[in-house]
């Protein structure tokens, strides 16, 4: 998908927020196919399978998540886009400071730093940008949150500023992507 000049992006997953529950517990680590079968995306419920992520991701440079995409295209608030190399997708850890090309939540922006991100096994990808300085990440997340929030997946604790989660039909996606001058034409094959 050509949404973002000087990529190429591929849909790793989408879901609403009103299907949080479904994907709450499923890491990128976990085979969790959704979806995945058809040439129209749902956009409220959808994943790859864990191979099909592999593979793409062996030929990806970068690691995105988008808000509301389906319904408002690219928007830069609520944004994340980072070298895929800095954010090990199917590893696990806990409360890292993890490198971001840019990063906005809730109109909160930073380039070239860390936030405070996570994914534990039987947990979802996420952002907390409220903890993030409390971690000494770059990213300072507390103007406008509502406390300990989190922001691009595992909504437990969910604020409505922020466009993933401002209402059960919002969407959040993840995206793995390439540079288009960073053998693009292989990449594509993929898709």
């Amino acid at each position: 998908m050509d949404s973002e000049s000087g990529f190429v992006w591929t849909l790793l997953q989408s879901f609403s927020l009103a299907n949080n529950a479904m994907f709450t517990g499923e890491p990128f680590a976990n085979d969790f196919p959704m979806n995945h079968e058809s040439n129209d995306v749902n956009w409220s419920s959808y994943r790859l399978s864990l191979p099909r992520m592999r593979t793409i991701a062996n030929h990806s440079t970068h690691f995105r998540a988008t808000c509301n995409f389906p319904t408002e295209g690219l928007h830069y608030t609520d944004y994340a886009l980072a070298k895929l190399e800095d954010q090990d997708i199917f590893g696990t850890w806990h409360y890292t400071c993890r490198v971001y090309e840019y990063i906005n939540i809730r109109g909160n922006e930073c380039s070239n730093c860390t936030a405070m991100t996570k994914q534990l096994p039987g947990q979802s990808w996420t952002v907390n940008s409220y903890r993030s300085r409390s971690f000494d990440c770059r990213f300072d997340g507390t103007p406008g949150s509502n406390g300990s929030e989190h922001n691009f997946g595992r909504y437990l604790k969910i604020n409505t500023d922020h466009r993933c989660s401002s209402s059960p039909n919002s969407t959040t996606q993840h995206w793995l992507g390439v540079k288009k001058d960073s053998s693009a034409s292989n990449y594509e094959d993929l898709l």
